[in-house]
């Protein structure tokens, strides 16, 4: 700060000014009315004495103070004051550079613990988003984005979280203060949403914060059917062996009886038939480890193409870049998966009796370097009831389904870590899109 500042400062320059002015008439005075000169001599001396006192009593400290209360009102807590030498302002002095020194701490310390406290919400898996006052959004984290399906960041930013460009947008603008819900969405995701807030300046700032619950709730469902079905064909398994043996021994005892024949006849059929239900579920509990090998996704839809026409008497057509796309598959559960996704859309098909019924298959890239494959028909569609059921165990909407197919493709997909969801579109088509991660993710 430059040495002329204090005659910005109103009081301590005109101060000093004035009494130079009025030692300074003194003295004429004293010459001009032909005082002694040894008098005259005398007041110049203490003109000359008093002019520097008073700089360094009155006008320095005054200064220096002045200086200090800039660096303060400015913010400039790296600045010090320098000492003057006068007692009484350098105990003022020290006790603002003290000051001084305690804030700069603080701020280094507040800032510390924003650095961290921004790396800890970008890095947490949960979703946070932070709105102001009026409730809108200024601030969300990588996995809100992800989670609440946002195309991007800046998507957020000046929005209320019930007008989000998200699927989840009604839930979240429906959340009061302090109320938590869980909120299911039609890619199989389980979401526990909640509305808090934080105290800031006096005031109350909400914040939203998205957990993914997906993982636990269809872990805990695994375990709890796979449990039963074990179970049911450990009973089931044990009384058909008995009832089996029963039967070819009364086959042998009554091979003349035609009647008798085609009644055990009839009970074998019954009993295959149950067998072959419970070896079904079984085997979804059953279902090993993915073998994960690169495979090029094009080409290997282009192997399958001819076995999956067979699956269907619908037209199927496909589409995919000249480019390989290269994912990470086990080639053995992908093909089980293909079909049930196509015997699927041919039954959607056959009940909207379309003689025009056709399935497409497409494969294309994703903004985030992922593969997605996408299987679309234009059978009957998805129901509202029905697609709020979507991907629970053994939940079937057919007459005579077992829910099998869905269930297995499910868990097939999230073995692969895979992304799906199957909806129907304002054109009328249902697509099932699958979205495989980067090769080099997995």
């Amino acid at each position: 700060m430059s040495d002329n500042r204090w005659l910005k400062i109103p009081g301590s320059g005109v101060l000093f000014l004035l009494l130079t002015a009025a030692c300074t008439a003194l003295a004429w005075l004293a010459f001009d009315s032909g005082a002694h000169p040894t008098a005259a001599t005398v007041i110049a001396a203490a003109i000359a004495l008093l002019l520097p006192a008073l700089w360094y009593v009155v006008v320095k400290p005054r200064r220096m103070v002045m200086h200090g209360m800039e660096l303060l009102s400015g913010q400039e807590t790296n600045n010090r004051l320098t000492l003057t030498g006068q007692q009484d302002a350098d105990r003022i002095v020290s006790l603002f550079n003290t000051l001084m020194e305690r804030l700069h701490q603080e701020q280094l310390r507040l800032r510390e613990q924003n650095t961290f406290l921004h790396l800890l919400i970008n890095a947490s898996p949960m979703g946070i988003a932070i709105l102001d006052f009026d409730g809108l959004c200024t601030d969300v984290n990588p996995a809100f984005i992800r989670l609440a399906s946002l195309p991007d960041p800046n998507s957020a930013t000046g929005l209320t979280v019930g007008s989000l460009p998200s699927p989840i947008a009604r839930a979240l603008g429906a959340l009061a203060d302090g109320e938590t819900r869980t909120v299911r969405l039609d890619d199989t995701s389980i979401l526990r949403c909640s509305r808090l807030s934080f105290v800031e300046r006096g005031f109350r700032r909400p914040f939203i914060l998205i957990e993914s619950l997906t993982e636990e709730v269809m872990e805990a469902r695994r375990q709890a059917y796979g449990k039963v079905i074990r179970l049911m064909s450990h009973e089931v398994n044990n009384s058909m062996t008995g009832i089996v043996t029963l039967l070819q021994i009364l086959a042998d005892v009554h091979c003349d009886d035609p009647e008798m024949s085609d009644c055990i006849t009839s009970v074998s059929d019954r009993c295959d038939r149950l067998g072959r239900f419970i070896a079904a579920y079984a085997d979804v509990v059953r279902l090993p480890d993915p073998i994960l090998l690169h495979i090029d996704l094009c080409a290997f839809i282009d192997s399958q193409l001819p076995f999956l026409r067979s699956c269907t008497s619908c037209d199927i057509g496909i589409s995919h870049p000249d480019t390989p796309l290269t994912v990470a598959i086990d080639a053995d559960m992908m093909s089980q998966t293909l079909v049930n996704l196509i015997r699927n859309s041919t039954d959607a098909i056959r009940v909207a009796d379309r003689s025009d019924g056709h399935i497409r298959i497409s494969l294309d890239t994703t903004k985030d370097e992922g593969v997605q494959l996408t299987v679309t028909d234009n059978g009957c569609g998805i129901s509202d009831e029905v697609a709020s059921n979507l991907f629970t165990p053994f939940y079937s909407s057919k007459p005579d389904g077992q829910g099998i197919g869905l269930t297995m493709t499910a868990e097939i997909l999230r073995r692969h870590n895979a992304r799906f969801s199957l909806r129907t579109g304002n054109d009328g088509l249902t697509r099932f899109n699958i979205i495989f991660p980067c090769s080099h993710h997995i």
